[in-house]
């Protein structure tokens, strides 16, 4: 068993879900000064990390930093977790979540950093023992390699209690630089998938940057068609979004994050299942409660599940 820990403070932050956002916030918790732990799926990721160098890259503008963390596995018997990340695939959540929570004391903080819609709330009805917080980031990564991490433009962070037990405390990371208090979490994620399923399945679909989506015709008027679907959805729900438009919203997106790669064309890119199932499928399930079909949203799942059929095997795609 290979356990790699810097100190023995209680208020140690353990981090799931090593990925790009995992990376992104390892790092910002770091400067911050507080202490940090990865947790690794198993000994073999483990080991991998060791032969890494025990720490992450980050590449920048500004240059490159290697920034050291201490390290565990799920397997760790003494592992004992008071505040958590989880920062998998929307599709991972329930599972990560059930192959830690025997390591989670009751009361401990769990945040909840992923894309899509619905999953958040289930959780946080589920784990009704801990203090369950959600959060919504416009911070921007892109990663390649394992423990590589290269930083996109660094965005507002909304944070927000998911239930009764988080409700009553005081959110751990509001301390952070950019780090808000969302009046309305649920309002906060509705925003956050709504512009999600109107570029992220566009930019993974054509293969483009966030900015390029702009000033491809057949992708921006796809991306127009997916937002005017989504406003009528979200009047007949009853759920608003914007003051001004959501194609307007998704355009200044776009332009903020010009030379981003979204999420889901690094999953493109990597041969990775996507989110696609969170993101317009959950659009498409609450469109179910309605008289609306989405067809334009609907399209865009059905080729992206296609993409996802040529490339990736039976059991990795939607996350299983």
């Amino acid at each position: 068993m290979i356990t790699l820990y810097s100190n023995g403070l209680t208020s140690v932050w353990h981090i799931l879900g090593v990925g790009a956002i995992g990376m992104r916030w390892a790092r910002k918790l770091k400067l911050a000064g507080e202490p940090v732990t990865l947790i690794l799926r198993d000994e073999a990721k483990l080991r991998e990390f060791v032969s890494a160098g025990s720490g992450i890259r980050y590449l920048s503008h500004v240059g490159e930093e290697f920034i050291p963390f201490p390290a565990t596995s799920l397997n760790d018997p003494a592992l004992r977790i008071e505040n958590l990340l989880l920062c998998t695939k929307s599709y991972s959540l329930a599972a990560a979540y059930e192959a830690v929570v025997q390591k989670v004391v009751a009361g401990a903080n769990l945040v909840l950093l992923c894309n899509g819609y619905g999953v958040q709330q289930r959780l946080g009805a589920d784990a009704s023992a801990f203090r369950v917080w959600a959060a919504s980031t416009t911070s921007g990564a892109n990663s390649a390699a394992p423990f590589h991490l290269t930083l996109a433009g660094d965005g507002r962070t909304e944070l927000g209690p998911l239930n009764n037990l988080a409700k009553e405390s005081v959110h751990p990371l509001l301390n952070l630089p950019r780090h808000t208090k969302s009046a309305d979490i649920e309002a906060t994620l509705w925003r956050k998938v709504a512009v999600n399923a109107c570029i992220n399945p566009i930019t993974a679909l054509y293969e483009l940057k966030n900015g390029e989506v702009l000033n491809h015709p057949n992708a921006y008027e796809r991306m127009e068609s997916v937002a005017a679907e989504i406003e009528e959805l979200a009047i007949a729900l009853d759920k608003p979004l914007f003051e001004t438009s959501l194609l307007k919203v998704a355009e200044d997106v776009c332009r903020t994050t010009a030379e981003n790669l979204s999420s889901m064309l690094q999953d493109r890119q990597n041969r990775r299942a996507s989110e696609i199932e969170h993101i317009t499928g959950a659009l498409l399930e609450l469109a179910s409660e309605t008289n609306l079909t989405l067809p334009h949203n609907r399209q865009l799942l059905h080729e992206i599940r296609a993409i996802e059929a040529e490339t990736l095997s039976p059991s990795d795609i939607g996350g299983k």
